[in-house]
């Protein structure tokens, strides 16, 4: 799975910032949950080229970010630099267990990842995630919804409401008890509301994501 992974993301993102520079509209909304909870250390896995990251450290947060693409962290790296902010960034894959071994954090901001697996895989990021949060820490993220109508039964339906656009590419579209129940063994659920992305590809196109946003208090 890593090489592959590696292979797939450094071939998306040798076109650039495909994007775009703009941070998003969940990551503005994650910085408020966390200073209202004094989150101060924030990890961002999947950061790809940072542009979420680098405008989270802006905002005075102390920032780690990883990436499985070695591609996207150099950008990312370069640009923090460039931007004159610290973020510390590596190359490293969720499914390892070796990554952040013991090491927690305050806050975990996961945008449009969670998504992107089937199930079983979807379950370890979870339990992922879980380890690497302090008690009483915050969870971010952001899924794909089943009311995404622009991506939404795309492709070969692999599991309940996944779909394979592209070979090996799974999509899961979340339904609002799905999204709820991945909080409800270890959180309290804050807050969790269906919000538009808008995202431009490298041929100048955009679309309008249908996303779920949730935030959970570790218990």
């Amino acid at each position: 799975m890593t090489s592959s992974m590696n292979t797939y993301w450094n071939s998306r993102y040798a076109d650039g910032r495909i994007w775009g520079d703009d941070a998003i509209p969940s990551v503005k909304r994650t910085s408020d949950w966390f200073r209202e909870y004094y989150v101060n250390e924030v990890l961002v896995p999947g950061c790809g080229y940072g542009r979420n990251s680098i405008w989270l450290a802006k905002q005075g947060f102390q920032v780690t970010a990883f990436d499985v693409s070695d591609v996207a962290i150099q950008m990312a790296t370069e640009d923090a630099s460039r931007q004159g902010v610290n973020v510390n960034y590596f190359v490293g894959n969720l499914f390892k267990p070796a990554l952040l071994n013991g090491i927690q954090f305050e806050g975990i901001y996961l945008s449009n990842v969670l998504h992107l697996f089937l199930s079983d895989d979807r379950k370890r990021l979870m339990e992922r995630m879980d380890a690497m949060l302090k008690p009483g820490g915050m969870l971010a993220l952001t899924c794909i919804s089943v009311h995404d109508q622009n991506n939404y039964g795309i492709g070969r339906e692999v599991e309940a409401n996944t779909f394979e656009k592209h070979e090996g590419k799974p999509l899961h579209f979340y339904t609002e008890a799905e999204v709820l129940q991945i909080f409800e063994e270890n959180y309290e659920v804050l807050t969790h509301t269906l919000h538009v992305q808008t995202e431009s590809d490298p041929s100048g196109e955009s679309e309008d994501l249908q996303l779920w946003f949730v935030v959970g208090k570790k218990r």
